[in-house]
């Protein structure tokens, strides 16, 4: 099974055996997908799951290397429940895909205990929190590059982009960049102790996303104790889905 994750920035695939491994995988920008060449471990592949939030442009691309292929594609979407993860949202189906899928994969190969926050940290922040078998609701925030150019963008003299990360910055660079980490990881944090203080149980932290590294080791200093590195959780979702239908 091919599984095709399309962010705002990047689009992701992997090739699934029977048993859920990873048999090969890639990435590229979407403003390259139109001239990716064919891999060629796909002619092993009759059909795909996409998760896209990218638009149309980039739907329209994927399904040229699909027909291509001869491969059929089944569209991921956010459902009122899927794999016995119940969906709260208002409007269930109006839930990012990507954010669902990430959220069903947490829920199915990382969650032991019955609290769960699920970070993707990529072109935008978003912050899901599960609670026994049932997403609550969850943020959006800008990603670093995200926050780092609306710096740039509105003011003359801050560039983050040239900046350390540091506990007290002495330069308007360290202070920009160090910043918009403490943002992001503020947004984390106060999530976690909110989820904490809902259900009276520390959850476990899965994060995953294209600056889930770069988030690790500040986060393990927060909370003590190192959050769950899933750096194909939104792919694993999709096979997930997907093979539960066979």
């Amino acid at each position: 099974m091919l599984a095709i994750d399309s962010g705002n920035t990047r689009t992701k695939w992997a090739l699934f055996a029977d048993d859920g491994r990873i048999q090969d995988a890639g990435v590229c920008l979407n403003a390259e997908l139109a001239e990716l060449f064919i891999p060629a471990s796909w002619q092993s592949c009759k059909r795909a799951i996409v998760a896209n939030v990218a638009g149309d442009g980039v739907a329209a691309s994927i399904t040229s290397l699909l027909n291509k292929s001869g491969i059929a594609v089944v569209w991921a979407k956010a459902e009122g429940e899927t794999l016995g993860l119940k969906n709260k949202y208002d409007a269930p189906e109006s839930l990012g895909v990507d954010r669902w899928v990430a959220m069903v994969a947490a829920f199915k190969r990382y969650l032991n205990q019955p609290a769960c926050l699920v970070v993707n940290a990529g072109t935008a922040l978003t912050i899901d929190a599960i609670y026994q078998n049932a997403f609550l609701g969850g943020l959006i925030v800008p990603g670093f590059s995200m926050m780092q150019n609306a710096l740039l963008q509105n003011t003359a003299a801050v560039n983050p982009q040239n900046g350390q990360i540091k506990t007290f910055p002495l330069s308007t660079a360290d202070a920009s960049a160090s910043g918009v980490l403490s943002a992001i990881v503020g947004a984390i944090v106060m999530q976690a102790d909110k989820l904490e203080s809902h259900c009276q149980d520390v959850p476990t932290v899965v994060i995953s996303g294209g600056d889930a590294a770069k988030l690790m080791p500040i986060l393990t200093q927060v909370f003590g104790a190192k959050p769950v590195l899933a750096e194909n959780l939104v792919l694993e979702g999709l096979y997930l889905m997907e093979s539960a239908k066979s």
